[in-house]
């Protein structure tokens, strides 16, 4: 427990000290984009590949995709039924920010420090809320819309391969089912780098950390705020209590469902032209009631 609390308590400290350090103009907002870069194609691929060293694939990889899938669909569902009374506009705005968890920025980072072994679960289980969350969650706002999406199975596809650390699953998985351990010094330089995942994503979230919401808006964003976590802790109990899985790929993706909204739902909220007002307050406030929330739900099931 004291473990618990204490990653809890640094992790969000780590935050707060973000956005001190913009608040003193040593940061700019906009310099989230940088440490979104080396978090992205540094920190995270080499974190991966240090986490997934000597892991065995096998039908519970497989389903923990399935779940990444699944997890989202029902999610993508409640939410059009949540809004089905709403304005077309507020309706496509549900159906991209409900789903989706931003596990591989954020929420693996902090559950690595409990569930190394957990790792290559997550990232299977980030491959497919990938498949939803990186076109497919697009496609139906726009339908919500009467709008041609442009987004068809092709395109999501090159989304995930350009994606370096989709790029890094394929290729562990891959070293894994061949039974090839990559050389110690390659292992050495990774765990070294990945080290400073964590720190960085926690720092960036701080930075990035502002709430500007008009009075008019805060029901709407608590609706989703509820909707989000309801539906994850359904999932969450269902995952824990029902799936006959090795009791560390049930912990790390019991808690995967409490992941704040991903980053590409704000890119998408743009696109579609709707309250990207309502977005921007969600995506930070998911993101600092994330650690808290998982901390909680750790002490639960450890």
């Amino acid at each position: 427990m004291l473990e618990v609390i204490t990653w809890a308590v640094i992790y969000m400290l780590t935050m707060f000290l973000g956005y001190f350090l913009k608040r003193m103009g040593v940061f700019r907002t906009e310099d989230k984009r940088i440490l979104s870069n080396i978090i992205f194609y540094v920190t995270l691929p080499a974190m991966l590949i240090s986490s997934f060293s000597g892991a065995v694939v096998d039908f519970w990889f497989l389903m923990a995709l399935f779940l990444g899938i699944l997890g989202n669909v029902l999610m993508v569902i409640a939410a059009s039924i949540f809004s089905r009374r709403k304005e077309p506009e507020v309706q496509a705005l549900y159906i991209i920010n409900c789903a989706g968890f931003n596990v591989g920025n954020l929420a693996m980072p902090f559950l690595s420090n409990f569930f190394p072994a957990g790792v290559p679960y997550l990232c299977m289980f980030d491959t497919g809320d990938s498949f939803i969350s990186l076109g497919t969650t697009y496609a139906i706002a726009c339908m919500r819309l009467g709008r041609k999406s442009g987004s068809k199975f092709r395109s999501i596809l090159t989304s995930l391969i350009q994606s370096v650390p989709f790029d890094v699953y394929l290729i562990m998985t891959a070293l894994s089912l061949l039974q090839i351990e990559l050389p110690e010094p390659i292992l050495q330089a990774a765990d070294f780098m990945g080290r400073g995942n964590g720190f960085l994503a926690m720092l960036m979230v701080g930075i990035s950390l502002e709430i500007n919401l008009e009075r008019k808006d805060v029901g709407e964003v608590l609706q989703m705020l509820f909707l989000r976590y309801a539906c994850g802790a359904v999932f969450s109990f269902c995952i824990f209590t029902l799936l006959p899985a090795p009791l560390v790929m049930r912990q790390v993706l019991a808690l995967a469902v409490f992941a704040a909204v991903p980053n590409v739902a704000l890119i998408y909220t743009t696109r579609l032209g709707v309250p990207m007002e309502i977005a921007s307050a969600l995506h930070p406030l998911t993101t600092a009631f994330m650690i808290p929330v998982m901390s909680a739900v750790m002490l639960l099931i450890r």
